[in-house]
């Protein structure tokens, strides 16, 4: 079938994203199957939240800071689908960014924000990935077709990379193993006049219960393939019979009446498991081959068209936390400690390190093919997975025990202990309410399972670090310093003389 992009909708709304979502998808959770994703307790105050952002871009406020005109429809169209061909443009695609982040308190990995760069750098690279043929499809206009429907709707994608976690020494990228494992990873099964059916597991998912559309590729970890059949890459609708998700236990639902505002904002993570699921040819972009020269595992290649969605968030993250831990400093009386002074400082000199690298990021803007994508940040990124933990942590020192012990509203409401609370559990020049209110939010960002799951996400949400170590090792020119070393060492050394 061939991609419907002659009825286009343009921006989101609140209310067409909601019922985009009811389309009968596979979801299950603790044991049952959901219903209805956009009712069910664990997931409505996610869906909601971002309904309501996606109404923003409509709003006088920020439909110019969020949207643009379409060349193709006139319509006017989310700025995350925008290719940028200028430094204004770029500018424009990280305001957009940062509106998203401040909305989200930089709390969500997988917004809608951060997948449409995939899809626009597997665009930006349809020319090379067009070169590899097969008889069904032609992956380069698959490519345009779904670029233009994902823009045009603006449509919420999350991404399907890594294999299960079985065992991860018969992998099918293990090219050295002696028994053939369970074909366990996404594989196709056979081929019909209509698509591939594909089988087997995909994780880590998140926010796929949410989305409209999953793309799903090879992870960089995992890359390697010693049979054909594990080689592919596609986008598919998140309803598609035969495609069921499986969402981990919730971290955002909160008994009693304590108060963690950030517990809504429980992304999901889930397992795709694909059970013979029709892949449409037109829905295809990569098969049986390993990507074109150039290209990445995940299909991007070339171009940072990544940088601004992951940079804000991360920013908006650690500028969250640093001030929350300093309010914390002060509502307890350390904030003059000269130890907990050093630590708060700390904290502040990673978030200038941070603006630091997106001004250079941005100054470093080029223009290649018509395109203007933002200079590399593989190295923030990669920083930021350890950066994050020791943020964490200082925050902990900080807080002290309070962040576990803080009595609820319904504590602060009840007369009976009200005159205990307010004589033991206060602060320095602050009342009982503002402090437990205060320390609800650190306990929400370094203490509670939602505060672990964020801190697990931003180490691994890069890919491994180890490996991205070793591999920007890899990549580093250091030919100049050594080819100097190396004439330094060549001859006898000096002694006492200027080199």
């Amino acid at each position: 079938m061939v991609l419907d992009t002659q009825r286009p909708e343009g921006a989101m709304t609140g209310e067409r994203y909601i019922k985009s979502l009811q389309d009968g998808r596979e979801v299950f959770l603790d044991g049952r199957q959901v219903a209805d994703v956009t009712t069910e307790p664990a997931f409505a105050p996610m869906i909601k939240e971002l309904a309501r952002i996606y109404d923003l871009q409509h709003t006088d406020e920020y439909r110019d800071e969020m949207t643009y005109e379409s060349p193709d429809t006139g319509n006017r169209v989310s700025l995350s689908w925008m290719i940028p061909e200028s430094l204004e443009q770029t500018r424009a695609k990280r305001r957009n960014s940062e509106i998203w982040n401040e909305q989200l308190w930089g709390q969500l990995g997988r917004g809608p924000d951060i997948l449409a760069p995939y899809i626009l750098m597997l665009y930006n690279r349809r020319d090379a990935l067009g070169q590899v043929k097969n008889p069904n499809c032609d992956f380069r206009e698959n490519i345009i077709n779904y670029t233009h429907l994902c823009r045009e709707n603006d449509l919420f994608l999350t991404h399907a990379l890594g294999d299960p976690q079985v065992d991860r020494s018969l992998q099918p990228q293990n090219e050295r193993r002696t028994v053939k494992e369970e074909d366990l990873a996404l594989h196709v099964v056979e081929e019909t006049k209509d698509g591939i059916i594909v089988t087997g597991g995909k994780q880590l998912s998140t926010a796929a219960h949410m989305t409209n559309e999953t793309y799903v590729s090879l992870s960089a970890t995992f890359a390697r393939r010693a049979d054909p059949k594990f080689y592919m890459a596609f986008s598919i609708a998140s309803g598609t019979p035969g495609l069921k998700t499986l969402v981990r236990e919730p971290v955002g639902m909160w008994q009693g009446t304590y108060g963690h505002p950030f517990l809504a904002l429980d992304e999901q993570d889930a397992m795709l498991f694909f059970d013979n699921v029709l892949v449409p040819w037109d829905r295809v972009f990569m098969l049986y081959e390993p990507p074109p020269t150039g290209l990445g595992p995940g299909l991007g290649g070339g171009l940072n068209l990544l940088g601004w969605s992951n940079m804000c968030r991360v920013h908006f993250r650690m500028k969250l936390m640093t001030a929350v831990t300093t309010m914390i400093a002060k509502a307890i009386g350390v904030y003059d400690f000269r130890e907990v002074g050093a630590k708060l400082g700390e904290m502040v000199s990673y978030c200038e390190l941070w603006r630091y690298a997106m001004a250079g990021v941005e100054e470093t803007t080029y223009i290649k093919d018509g395109v203007q994508p933002v200079g590399s940040a593989a190295a923030l990124q990669n920083w930021f997975a350890f950066t994050s933990q020791r943020m964490v942590q200082l925050m902990r020192e900080v807080c002290g025990s309070g962040i576990i012990m803080q009595p609820s509203e319904a504590d602060l409401a009840n007369p009976d202990i009200r005159k205990y609370l307010d004589l033991y559990m206060r602060g320095k020049d602050v009342d009982v309410e503002y402090k437990s209110r205060l320390y609800r939010i650190a306990h929400d960002l370094a203490a509670s399972s939602f505060g672990m799951r964020q801190d697990i996400y931003e180490y691994w949400h890069a890919g491994d670090p180890t490996r991205n170590r070793v591999n920007m090792l890899r990549a580093y020119d250091q030919s100049d310093m050594i080819e100097r070393i190396e004439e330094l060492i060549s001859k006898p050394l000096p002694h006492g003389e200027q080199l």
